[in-house]
């Protein structure tokens, strides 16, 4: 109950639109009801009439007939636009929070969470939140103000009849969903499990689509999605099944209303106190209710997915980054000398530390080159210098100042990255090239693309920035790629660049190109090339030997081609 009444305060600013679609729907629930029931009473008041030879006013009722039509048929249009666009601006306010709390927690915080899982709870879970809003809240508040307005016109006309309806309806439409809410609770939290883990699985399935074709364990994988989609379609058609019921249990209600209504009335009838075009209107009017009920089971019966949901997206929105800006930050020294002091980080799923101990200096302006094998904890120390997460010990600092004391756009504006994965948004070229700088000169734009060797792509694309390069820009290659990630990150003017792997998946000749022209551009840079490849270790100043979280070596090339191992080992691969 909690989850649901944090959920519903998420709706307090657009609170006025949702009452007013409450209102609507209501209004035009009641002209549908009153439709039908004045139809019926004109109509045996006519024929009551026309038997006994008798002259009615049939105005006022023909006047209603047309009134009651054009309330249910503008009040529905009405409703729809209204109740959506009240559903829209809740799902917009929800995925701005959730976007906004995930923001501060990566990576550092988000590490047992997979891309498939994160995805889901951006898309899928904040979607099934309009469960909660469009076909909960709205539809049982009309459903409770209709049965309140039938219940208390009755009470006029029958004391008795009300009383009997109003047990009818509120068992029906109301008792009946809510039990089966409360058993559909197991399925509906097994349907928003079981999509989060068939979406990672198959975020996976992709990711991996080579290596699970080349060893001959996809139909493995294959089977396996299989039996997940098998559990997910069983719970929804779980859910379908109650909901069913509930709809049963609705259209009984009105049935037993029917009936409560004949055998309550037609004695009046009989005697007298009750005209015969009254009994019909009320029985048509009690069918009619059926309508504001319809939509309770499913509201009930589908909620238990939608608190699922909200719990995952609130499980996210409460975690505290570990990663913050200070409450009273320094400003950006005017040195971007770097320095690592007895640094150390351990991460909870390994059993040594990442860094253990580390003490590095990298000066302005040098050119530092971090080397090691798979693990040693290159990557560990990339974070630490952007400040994507903090050592557990020691200090980091930028200019003489822990990078805990600024903020971390005032970090980013002076240090900067090329992943070895570099992100391209699926848009125009410019959108990825001036991702880092929307601002940029065409003058600035064109400087970077020279120094990453960028130029002379964009001169063969027929379109130039404009160029569409697909998903994940699939419609260049790795090296463009790179080249663009570079131009990019030399676009921001940050003072320190930072170059992860940057020739993972080229061939030597492409990757030694692509380095020399970002290193021989950039001269007053200081360049940090995270690698364990031997391109472009010739042009760096200082070679650092990682191995385990520890420095084992460091020199310039030569000395560590006289002495090291691994270094010899890294020039005795190529070709």
């Amino acid at each position: 109950m909690s989850t649901l009444w944090r959920l519903l305060s998420l709706g307090r600013p657009q609170a006025g639109w949702i009452a007013l679609s409450i209102v609507i729907s209501t209004a035009a629930t009641l002209a549908n009801i009153g439709l039908l029931a004045t139809s019926g009473w004109f109509i045996t008041a006519m024929g009551l009439a026309g038997v006994a030879g008798l002259t009615i006013n049939y105005f006022t009722p023909a006047a209603l007939i047309r009134m009651f039509a054009i309330i249910r048929t503008g009040g529905r249009y009405a409703d729809r636009v209204i109740s959506h666009e009240a559903t829209l601006r809740l799902l917009t306010t929800i995925r701005s929070r959730l976007f906004a709390g995930l923001e501060p927690l990566v990576p550092a915080d988000t590490g047992d969470l997979g891309t498939g899982d994160l995805v889901t709870r951006l898309t899928k879970d904040t979607d099934r939140l309009e469960l909660v809003f469009l076909r909960l809240v709205s539809p049982l508040s009309v459903a409770v103000l209709t049965v309140a307005v039938i219940i208390a016109v009755l009470a006029l006309l029958v004391p008795a009849l009300a009383l009997a309806v109003a047990v009818i309806l509120i068992a029906g439409g109301f008792v009946l969903p809510a039990i089966l809410g409360q058993l559909a609770r197991p399925a509906g939290e097994t349907i928003t499990a079981q999509t989060a883990e068939l979406r990672r699985e198959l975020t996976e399935t992709f990711d991996g689509l080579s290596p699970l074709l080349m060893t001959g364990a996809a139909a493995a994988r294959t089977q396996r999605l299989q039996q997940q989609m098998d559990a997910l379609l069983t719970a929804e058609q779980q859910v379908a099944r109650l909901g069913l019921t509930g709809q049963a249990g609705v259209a009984l209600s009105a049935d037993l209303a029917v009936v409560a209504a004949m055998v309550l009335l037609i004695p009046l009838v009989a005697t007298g106190a009750l005209e015969g075009a009254s009994l019909t209107m009320v029985v048509l009017g009690l069918l009619a209710s059926a309508e504001a009920l319809a939509a309770v089971p499913d509201a009930l019966t589908g909620i238990p997915a939608a608190l699922a949901s909200a719990r995952r997206i609130f499980a996210i929105l409460d975690r505290t980054p570990s990663v913050c800006d200070p409450a009273q930050p320094l400003p950006l020294p005017a040195s971007t000398d770097l320095r690592l002091s007895d640094v150390r980080v351990h991460y909870p799923d390994q059993g040594r530390a990442s860094l253990d101990g580390l003490t590095l200096d990298i000066p302005a302006g040098s050119r530092v080159a971090i080397v090691g094998e798979s693990g040693a904890g290159k990557s560990t120390l990339a974070a630490l210098l952007l400040r994507l997460r903090d050592p557990d010990s020691g200090q980091v600092t930028l200019g003489g100042l822990d990078l805990r004391s600024l903020t971390q756009d005032d970090l980013h504006s002076r240090i900067t990255m090329v992943r070895q994965s570099p992100y391209i948004l699926s848009g125009p070229l410019a959108d990825s090239l001036r991702l880092g700088a929307p601002d940029a000169t065409t003058e600035q734009v064109q400087a970077a693309v020279k120094a990453a060797g960028f130029d002379r792509v964009l001169a063969r694309l027929p379109d130039g920035e404009k160029t569409m390069v697909g998903t994940a820009g699939q419609t260049l290659s790795g090296g463009e790629v790179r080249r663009l990630a570079i131009a990019r990150a030399l676009l921001t003017g940050a003072p320190v660049l930072l170059l992860d792997e940057p020739g993972e998946g080229l061939d030597p000749l492409t990757e030694q190109a692509m380095i020399d022209a970002v290193l021989d551009e950039q001269r007053q840079r200081t360049v940090i090339l995270l690698t364990h490849r031997p391109t472009g270790l010739e042009k760096m100043d200082r070679i650092i030997v990682l191995s385990a979280g520890r420095i084992v070596d460091s020199g310039p090339l030569p000395e560590l081609l006289a002495r090291n191992a691994y270094v010899q080992g890294l020039f005795e691969t190529l070709p």
